[in-house]
């Protein structure tokens, strides 16, 4: 019987050396995430009037569909909206408690809450981005916190997409 026959164990010395430092970063990113949703969604924000003092206009390559409005504002928030122009310049602002984050939107007239594609709203891809991640650390933690082995190759591919998809939101959180 050949030395090396536990292909799939968890006893391999790099596995084993560095699985506790995986787990713990892998739980404070779950911790940064949950934090960011529930200041966007649970924790009171406050109201501000603002007013546009730019925008632009995001299209699709060559039929030059517009696809979203990105605004800036007098003091100094950043917001997009999907495929709906604001078209008063006096606006109010809700903004979240600890990152500032523009959660909704309303002029005089109309309410815009349901069309900020920004931030962690609905609309946004960075929802669906940390979604992913969220979703794709829970199977990492089941696979590296289960008693079943597993190669060295699943451990360094746990580490590399979730590597990649931090690096997505990050982006994803930074254009948006």
């Amino acid at each position: 019987m050949p030395m090396n026959s536990n292909k799939y164990s968890s006893e391999n010395e790099f596995i084993i050396k560095n699985k506790n430092t995986i787990v713990y970063l892998l739980g404070a990113i779950i911790f940064f995430i949950l934090v960011a949703f529930a200041d966007h969604y649970v924790l009171p924000s406050s109201n501000t009037s603002d007013i546009i003092t730019e925008y632009f206009v995001q299209t699709s390559g060559k039929s030059k569909q517009k696809i979203s409005y990105h605004y800036f504002t007098k003091k100094g928030h950043t917001f997009s909206t999907a495929k709906e122009f604001i078209e008063e310049s006096n606006i109010i602002i809700e903004t979240s408690l600890l990152f500032k984050s523009v959660t909704k939107v309303k002029s005089e007239t109309k309410n815009y809450y349901y069309i900020i594609s920004s931030g962690l709203s609905i609309d946004g891809i960075l929802f669906y981005s940390c979604i992913l991640l969220l979703f794709s650390i829970s199977i990492s933690l089941k696979i590296l916190l289960s008693k079943k082995g597993f190669s060295e190759n699943t451990f360094y591919n746990i580490i590399c997409f979730n590597s990649f998809m931090v690096f997505i939101c990050l982006y994803m959180n930074y254009l948006f």
